[in-house]
């Protein structure tokens, strides 16, 4: 099983060659994955299983990234 770490590299490799829209896209999520890691939600040495349960627990990836928000849902 890949460590985050070893995961994010693959994604960044992946991101050559293709399309500006992809590459943009995958620099977005690559992107909350790294701060996911810095505001401590997961490490990159944990195996990207175990991160994704951890993720899951802090309410999904943009919200370990970013933190809860405190908007009113619309609607």
């Amino acid at each position: 099983m890949k460590t985050v770490k070893e995961y994010l590299v693959e994604l960044e490799r992946n991101k050559e060659g293709r399309p500006e829209q992809v590459r943009d896209g995958l620099e977005i999520y690559i992107e909350l994955w790294r701060k996911t890691i810095l505001r401590g939600v997961i490490a990159d040495s944990d195996r990207v299983e175990d991160a994704l349960e951890k993720i899951e627990k802090a309410g999904g990836l943009y919200t370990a990234a970013e933190g809860p928000t405190d908007a009113a849902p619309t609607g």
